[in-house]
């Protein structure tokens, strides 16, 4: 992903953009765009999925073929998503995120949880990240691609994680005391 776009869950208000030094014209078209009902239900479900079909998309989605296809072309002009042909038995149309819309919490939720991270443990989430990272065992991901696929805010997911590495925390808790994932941390020089 090229992109990441931080935005509140309940009133789909945009919080962040990643990187920092985004190109203002690429903001403007994705507040553009994040601005129409139908071109956010579509980001978002498609940054939720690695790749999805058109109709998989109106399953979920509900609007009509001719509606996804003219949104479809307008975000795939726009560089917010990619269409890629296969040919497996039909020809086949898949989408593929270019940003990922990822939910985050407002500041003063994510302080308060900061606070108390570690006594109260959301033990249903936390199994919900986890279940997750088993199913897809082979790969890496990061706490953003985590928080687009399984819908917690991004917040919420680098603290149940981080909750892992307290000693309080896996004590006090009835949760495996081996950490059920492998832990990769990696940085990466920004140009001068």
């Amino acid at each position: 992903m090229k992109y990441c776009v931080y935005y509140e869950e309940k009133t789909y208000r945009i919080l962040d953009y990643l990187p920092k030094g985004m190109d203002p014209a690429m903001i403007n078209q994705i507040n553009e765009f994040w601005n129409q009902d139908i071109c956010r239900k579509m980001l978002i479900t498609i940054s939720e999925m690695e790749v999805t079909s058109i109709p998989q998309l109106k399953k979920i989605i509900g609007h009509s073929m001719s509606t996804l296809h003219d949104n479809i072309e307008k975000l795939s002009q726009a560089g917010l998503l990619e269409t890629e042909l296969t040919y497996v038995g039909n020809k086949k149309r898949n989408l593929i995120p270019t940003i990922l819309f990822i939910t985050k919490n407002p500041k003063f939720k994510i302080q308060f949880k900061k606070f108390f991270q570690g006594l109260w443990i959301d033990s249903k989430k936390t199994q919900q990240v986890i279940d997750f990272l088993q199913k897809h065992h082979g790969h890496y991901y990061s706490i953003e691609e985590i928080s687009a696929k399984t819908r917690i805010p991004v917040d919420e997911i680098e603290m149940l994680l981080g909750n892992w590495d307290s000693l309080t925390t896996r004590t006090l808790s009835n949760v495996m005391k081996e950490r059920p994932f492998e832990k990769k941390v990696m940085y990466k020089g920004k140009k001068a």
